[in-house]
């Protein structure tokens, strides 16, 4: 059978339309349940309830090591010095909700914001990490043990990428990280652009966590809000 004729200009429409439809961005599942009244993880006074974990000294080191918590509350903020590495913990164990974390990097490196952290206390712990390294903010880590269904294109060993160019901010500016855990849908927005999406069948309740990694870093909220 002959076939019609096709133009050029007919051609170059199609294949944009089917570019478009390649390039579309991805999209957050919506909340699946309501939304209960927001509770506020850091009250921005004191972290008495919260428990700080740190990674112990090195086999055969013989000077003494600093373990004291970075961790202090100043003029309203939760600040960190980055050293000595480890992380501080809420007391409770949290599933189904809206993490919201407001956060700035003063000095330029690695910190991250830890969920589902369950297991024995130890650097690092059983959990997930929305990463706040600088250039890396939108990555999930420590995904390798749990029951996750990721993009294959963006999984690497410990590591998710994310979806788009980056949305972080600079050194010094401040940021919002939402994490979303929800029933079998997680999902992570950096300053409110949708940087990473996975499925899960393994319950992801635990505590949630501030890492102290190297970098100097100041929080003035850490919200959870309960999906119901």
């Amino acid at each position: 059978m002959r076939m019609p004729r096709v133009s050029l200009a007919v051609l170059v429409v199609l294949f944009s339309v089917v570019q478009l439809r390649a390039d579309q961005p991805a999209t957050a599942p919506a909340i699946s349940g309501t939304l209960g009244a927001p509770i506020q993880l850091f009250n921005g006074k004191d972290i008495d309830s919260w428990k700080w974990v740190a990674r112990p000294p090195k086999a055969g080191t013989t000077q003494p090591v600093d373990l004291a918590s970075p961790f202090a509350v100043r003029d309203g903020l939760l600040h960190s010095n980055g050293k000595p590495v480890g992380y501080l913990r809420t007391p409770d164990v949290y599933d189904n909700y809206i993490l919201t974390v407001e956060q700035r990097h003063v000095t330029k490196g690695n910190g991250g914001v830890l969920f589902a952290i369950s297991g024995p206390d130890k650097v690092w712990p059983h959990c997930l990490e929305a990463q706040g390294q600088n250039g890396e903010e939108g990555d999930i880590r420590n995904v390798a043990d749990f029951e996750l269904n990721m993009d294959p294109s963006r999984l690497e060993p410990k590591r998710l990428r994310r979806i788009g160019p980056s949305s972080e901010k600079p050194v010094g500016e401040w940021e919002t990280i939402e994490v979303i855990v929800d029933h079998g849908n997680l999902t992570l927005k950096v300053n409110g652009q949708l940087q990473n999406l996975a499925t899960y069948s393994e319950e992801l309740a635990g505590y949630i966590g501030l890492q102290a990694e190297g970098a100097e870093m100041e929080f003035r909220k850490v919200e959870l809000t309960p999906i119901e």
